[in-house]
């Protein structure tokens, strides 16, 4: 399957793709984009076989190494500029969206941790593009101030993944909560998982995440 790079507004982004490789590609196929966590890169999905399952499937699936984070292949934005000016990255979604052709239909966004919360951060700005969301233990930090109190009425079916040891965001400070502030969310508590229960538990994670965007898609 291809892996790539395109440039977007001056930043090399690395990306893999199963567009082309498809027997009969349809722009209105359901198209499922991965985000990352901060430590890794789109090579976790290749590692959980997250992007065989879906391909198998047919999905269109788009895997990104975000401009951020430590273990992304891509140019970065830098910290000062996520924090000073937070819509820079979904700026820069929406320009790699569009380069990459990832259809008109909304389409299902996968990420962890960091990735969770861009992810979040995109949906809020973004609704009418997302169709759904499949987020592992969201980084809620990643969503600015003056969003937040948006959660409430984000209208997108979204399966929350939590790992019932994750002590990064432990399940009852952050999981919990979060499930009760999204009118249309699913949690799914993964026994005998941490902070990343999708690498803990990558069979259970990939059945859960076909099941889900099969339902809602």
């Amino acid at each position: 399957m291809p892996e790539d790079r395109i440039k977007i507004e001056g930043l090399s982004i690395r990306y893999w793709t199963n567009v082309g490789g498809l027997a009969n590609d349809d722009k209105k196929r359901r198209t499922v984009i991965l985000f990352h966590g901060n430590a890794l890169s789109l090579d976790s999905w290749k590692k959980t076989k997250t992007l065989e399952k879906l391909s198998s499937k047919e999905y269109r699936v788009f895997a990104i190494d975000l401009p951020a984070g430590k273990g992304s292949m891509s140019d970065k934005l830098s910290p000062a500029v996520l924090k000073s000016d937070p819509n820079r990255i979904l700026k820069v979604f929406d320009e790699l969206f569009d380069a990459l052709d990832v259809g008109e239909s909304p389409f299902a966004i996968v990420g962890p941790s960091m990735g969770g919360g861009f992810a979040l951060a995109y949906a809020l700005s973004r609704p009418k593009r997302v169709g759904a969301l499949i987020l592992v233990s969201p980084s809620v930090y990643r969503i600015a101030e003056q969003e937040k109190s948006k959660l409430s009425g984000l209208d997108i079916p979204t399966l929350l993944v939590w790992g019932e040891r994750d002590r990064v965001f432990p399940l009852d400070e952050y999981g919990k909560p979060l499930k009760e502030t999204l009118p249309r969310a699913k949690l799914v508590i993964v026994k005998q998982a941490g902070h990343g229960a999708y690498l803990d538990k990558p069979d259970q994670f990939n059945e859960l995440l076909l099941d889900f965007v099969s339902k809602v898609m």
